[in-house]
């Protein structure tokens, strides 16, 4: 259940985001979409609209779009704080509210919702068939022996 509200959620975020980027282009037309809606008109916008929507389709495989979704909503809540604050611009209430419950929406219904937050420790896995161990270690001179076990190894000449 948890994976169809994910899905949902993605698509209607990125639907509202997308909506509101249209009302940049055609501001007349469509009324103040973006202050209905509740985001906030801009290319980004609808670039972030219309990858939360194709990563709906499998959001588990997609974290950074998930992530991303999340980020939006915190971002939405500064950016109308530091508008209404540094410039006396009105607050709009409907972003912020759109943001953090589509934010909150997506934490909450993330399969892993460890895997969030990045670890910094990540690694990634050698491809399937590569080995490691010609990695590890150098590769000998094409002109020198290896000594047998036990034995000393030639001094090199200066």
């Amino acid at each position: 259940m948890k994976r169809v509200i994910l899905t949902v959620g993605m698509l209607l975020m990125g639907m509202g985001l997308v909506g509101g980027a249209a009302a940049a282009l055609v501001p007349t037309s469509l009324l103040p979409l973006d202050q209905e809606v509740g985001t906030h008109t801009s290319a980004a916008g609808a670039v972030l609209g219309i990858g939360l929507m194709a990563a709906a389709v499998n959001p588990s495989a997609n974290i950074g779009w998930v992530r991303a979704g999340i980020l939006y909503g915190f971002v939405v809540l500064a950016f109308e704080g530091g508008s209404y604050f540094l410039w006396r611009a009105q607050f709009h209430l409907g972003p912020v509210i759109f943001g953090l419950a589509f934010s909150l929406l997506l934490i909450a219904t993330y399969p892993e919702r460890r895997k969030l937050i990045p670890s910094g420790m990540e690694t990634r896995k050698p491809a399937l068939g590569s080995s490691t161990a010609s990695a590890t270690k150098p590769p000998a001179a094409p002109h020198v022996k290896p000594a047998p076990d036990g034995a000393k190894e030639p001094e090199k000449a200066s």
